[in-house]
């Protein structure tokens, strides 16, 4: 008897522990800036209030002409802790070609990917969003036209989040041409978080509908069986 009001405890504290995590928020901010020749990107998660955070910085995204690859420098930071040793990695056509091949064999493995990932956006609350570009390439008719789309090409990305995400925020959107010289600047941040139940409810669903496991091979012999009987 006692034994069972141990494990009963356990099991209470075990649950207990995992809905606490699974209401905690998580909080990604995503930077980006683009200065000329020099890019940086910076992903920070949050979560405890902001006592946990992870940041990932890729302060260098170099292509080599030579060889030909794109080189990307790394760094990780937990916390207030200085920042690990920089980790350098270099990507030729192959591999990314390669990258892409698999996110598509991804896609097509899970039946209702979309509708899975639509389900788990409107959970998704975006809290800052900001935007400011620089641009200009020397002569006033082409930077016009160069302004022109990249208007329509912020307001296209933003009518996407706000259609699939709550935007819980006003964006700032400028862009500021440069019609006398060469100019190409950036920035953009945006803050989004939702719950760490809703992503994991989304993982679970993923594993469910991916082709070629268990579950989904009884499902589908018991949707072939009922059509079947009819």
């Amino acid at each position: 008897m006692r034994r069972l009001i141990i494990v009963a405890a356990v099991i209470g504290v075990l649950c207990l522990f995992l809905f606490m995590v699974a209401m905690m928020k998580l909080s990604v901010t995503i930077f980006f800036q683009h200065a000329q020749d020099d890019d940086e990107w910076k992903i920070t998660f949050r979560t405890l209030f902001g006592i946990v955070r992870y940041t990932i910085h890729i302060p260098l995204v170099k292509v080599e002409t030579t060889s030909p690859s794109i080189v990307i420098a790394q760094k990780t930071s937990m916390g207030n802790t200085p920042k690990s040793k920089e980790k350098r990695k270099k990507y030729t056509p192959k591999e990314i070609m390669d990258n892409f091949r698999k996110a598509r064999e991804f896609t097509e493995r899970v039946v209702r990917l979309y509708d899975i990932m639509k389900n788990f956006f409107r959970h998704v609350s975006i809290t800052k969003f900001e935007w400011q570009t620089k641009i200009g390439i020397g002569d006033a008719a082409a930077t016009g036209m160069i302004v022109g789309l990249g208007w329509s090409l912020k307001y296209s990305v933003l009518a996407v989040c706000s259609k699939y995400m709550k935007l819980k925020t006003t964006p700032m959107i400028t862009i500021i041409p440069s019609f006398h010289q060469a100019v190409s600047e950036t920035k953009f941040i945006c803050m989004i978080d939702f719950r760490i139940g809703h992503a994991i409810l989304a993982g679970i669903r993923v594993i469910k509908h991916w082709r070629g496991n268990r579950l989904s091979k009884i499902k589908a012999f018991a949707t072939q069986q009922t059509n079947e009987g009819y």
